[in-house]
């Protein structure tokens, strides 16, 4: 395969997905074949550019810098230096004003609602670690307290601390779209819609959009064992703070953390044109098949061994005793997604340890105590 050094990248959706977004004459593209895939160009703004009307330049999928092995340099490494992780640089009360850089829809035509690949340029302003979250503050006025504004909403982030252009100075959310149907007539109720999402959704290259933070201590990606075991556990853009955790464990060359431990991601989603940053993680895989493992739960395409649905928990029971050494081991697990998730979840893994002969809630207690359960579900 090709290897091509960028200075600026975004995601790309392979061609034939529905993607949204619409060109302009301010914004170049073009089209890259990586091996049998076609891959289509994405709007960016060129944030470096000092000509109010913008430089033309070319945006090139991040896809490209997994065509080799090699990782890719990151800076600046200031940011490895922080004894703690930043929290809450930015309130409510007086929100960072960042940019948007790029918005991208992520999955394909076939995918129960939309979801979105947003890039913020917060000029390194606004720094974070792996696993911590943004609020972002729609624009307009809160309906419930008039004069006021919207309340914050939190969104992981799913970028390393050097964002998806490796220079500190950006970060990147994983949004879906938040629509509601009337049960009734089934068409959509634009009234009852997410108002962030969709304003998250809707932006545009160089739109303006209010930040604060950065939040969140609870799903840090411990470093101090760089051979350590982490067991990573997403349904739907849950898998945010994960995909930040396998960019700084494979994608980037970082001098003071060399992972060398195994990291092993399951991921639930409706259907194949759900999955979301799969062209990433199928190359890890194919890159370090020592060090990664990913298992996918297709609701709508796979069954279980019982003949019902595949969700998330089926396929952690499908590989229960491996998981439950690996955490009498120490190993790290962590759970990101819709709350819902859980309770199906923490019921498989009691049966499971039942069927072992042991106390799910002895041992969930004692991996609280070591640290080794994260959970950040909304």
């Amino acid at each position: 395969m090709a290897h091509l050094a960028v200075s600026q990248v975004a995601v790309a959706v392979p061609v034939g997905s529905d993607s949204t977004l619409r060109s302009a004459p301010l914004f170049m593209t073009q089209n890259l074949r990586l091996g049998e895939k076609s891959w289509a160009p994405v709007l960016s703004l060129d944030l470096k550019s000092r000509n109010p009307r913008l430089r033309n330049r070319y945006v090139v999928c991040m896809s490209v810098q997994q065509a080799s092995k090699s990782k890719v340099a990151v800076s600046p490494l200031e940011l490895e230096e922080r004894s703690q992780p930043p929290v809450n640089l930015y309130k409510p009360k007086e929100p960072y004003t960042a940019t948007i850089v790029s918005v991208e829809r992520v999955v394909g035509a076939k995918a129960p609602g939309e979801t979105c690949h947003i890039v913020i340029d917060h000029g390194g302003n606004v720094p974070y670690w792996e696993g911590q979250s943004y609020g972002v503050i729609p624009p307009g006025e809160n309906p419930k307290k008039p004069g006021n504004p919207h309340n914050v909403r939190l969104y992981s982030i799913a970028s390393t601390r050097y964002g998806d252009s490796f220079d500190g100075k950006t970060a990147s959310l994983c949004v879906r779209r938040a629509v509601y149907y009337d049960p009734e007539s089934g068409k959509e109720d634009a009234s009852k819609s997410g108002i962030c999402s969709n304003f998250l959704c809707n932006s545009k290259p160089g739109d303006k959009v209010l930040i604060t933070g950065p939040s969140g201590k609870i799903m840090l990606l411990p470093e101090d064992n760089p051979n350590a075991t982490h067991i990573m556990i997403a349904t739907g853009t849950g898998i945010a703070p994960f995909r930040g955790y396998l960019r700084r464990m494979f994608m980037e060359s970082v001098p003071t953390y060399k992972f060398g431990g195994l990291a092993w991601l399951f991921l639930g989603v409706a259907n194949s044109d759900s999955l979301l940053y799969d062209d990433e993680f199928t190359k890890y895989l194919q890159d370090y098949p020592d060090n990664f493992r990913y298992d996918k739960a297709l609701s709508r395409e796979q069954k279980n061994k019982k003949g019902g649905k595949m969700y998330v928990q089926d396929k952690i029971e499908e590989y229960s005793d491996e998981i439950f050494k690996l955490l009498d081991g120490g190993a790290h697990i962590y759970f990101c997604g819709l709350k819902g998730m859980m309770p199906g979840i923490q019921e498989t893994l009691k049966r499971v340890a039942e069927q072992r002969g042991e106390s799910w809630d002895q041992k969930l207690s004692q991996l609280k105590k070591n640290k080794q359960w994260h959970v950040e579900v909304y």
